[in-house]
């Protein structure tokens, strides 16, 4: 894991933000697993998605909260910009439809608006929570608009520091596999006298 966040980190820092963040949707999925193995589904298969969302929402929603009064209530944490079940499917979306299609689902907050929720991924931008509810047309209900934005340097540093934590926190009780590859660059390196 500390090759991969230190990885990711060097990809960041070049700017290379699409493979950091790519990388880093992956790191719910290693922790979640070691974290949570009781979360099964009936047949007894790991409930991956569940292990994900807890893994995400337990190490690094925090770092998308805001603060002010929250538009958003139900599926997403009140006060909270992403969760875990959204970078779920974020994940399952960008790996495997290379898109960033992520639903929102929210109800109804107000009784007098219908709600319009979006979700947009950005790169140098910030994490935020837009919203808007123009003035409808005569006889028409006002539609507020809810957009949750989140820039894709951030989430990926997010889970570093995130992954960093869980390590620190937990790396006692559970036990980590270590990625070890051979580099032979650096091994040739050795017997390059330049």
């Amino acid at each position: 894991m500390k090759l991969l966040v230190e990885s990711i980190r060097n990809a960041v820092e070049k700017d290379c933000l699409i493979p950091a963040l790519m990388s880093s949707l992956t790191i719910p999925d290693a922790m979640g697993q070691l974290l949570y193995p009781n979360l099964v589904l009936h047949n007894g298969k790991r409930a991956a998605g569940r292990q994900y969302v807890k893994w995400f929402d337990d190490w690094a929603a925090n770092d998308f909260l805001f603060s002010g009064d929250p538009s958003n209530e139900g599926e997403t944490i009140p006060g909270q910009i992403f969760n875990g079940k959204m970078c779920w499917k974020l994940r399952c979306s960008l790996l495997h439809s290379g898109d960033y299609d992520v639903s929102v689902d929210a109800p109804e907050k107000d009784e007098s608006f219908d709600y319009d929720y979006k979700f947009e991924l950005v790169l140098h931008g910030c994490n935020a929570l837009c919203s808007s509810w123009p003035s409808p047309k005569s006889g028409m209900r006002a539609t507020k608009s809810v957009t949750f934005r989140v820039d894709a340097a951030s989430l990926a540093s997010s889970m570093c520091n995130a992954a960093e934590a869980c390590l620190k926190e937990t790396g006692e009780t559970v036990s980590y596999p270590n990625l070890e590859l051979f580099d032979v660059a650096a091994w040739a390196d050795r017997f390059n006298t330049r």
